[in-house]
């Protein structure tokens, strides 16, 4: 099995990048509506950075750490895909496999 094609730097510089971008989202979206609404330049401002200050605290609840982590190091998948299949062709062991003994039957109902 092929394991990821992304770094965990990458990772972790695009959850920040999606924070970030979060952030400012809310900050923008906020100090929209405040110059829509006929506010001051001063105000605008004032409530476009305590909305991308609460933005940031929005994007750290709704965007965990957890999700920059890469799952195929935190719990152990097991076998990959015929590995026993393989084992058991190695070994030559042939028993485990059903009707092995009965391949002369199969001879015998075609004539």
């Amino acid at each position: 099995m092929v394991g990821p094609s992304v770094t965990d730097a990458d990772r972790q510089r695009f959850l920040r990048y999606m924070q970030v971008g979060f952030a400012l989202l809310v900050g923008v979206s906020m100090g929209l509506v405040t110059l829509y609404g006929g506010a001051d330049l001063l105000l605008v401002l004032g409530i476009f950075v305590g909305g991308t200050a609460i933005g940031g605290l929005l994007a750290w609840y709704v965007i965990p750490e957890s999700v920059a982590e890469t799952p195929y190091e935190s719990f152990d998948r097991g076998p990959k895909p015929g590995a026993r299949t393989k084992q058991r062709r190695q070994e030559g062991d042939d028993s485990e496999r059903p009707g092995a003994e009965d391949d002369s039957r199969l001879s015998r109902n075609r004539d």
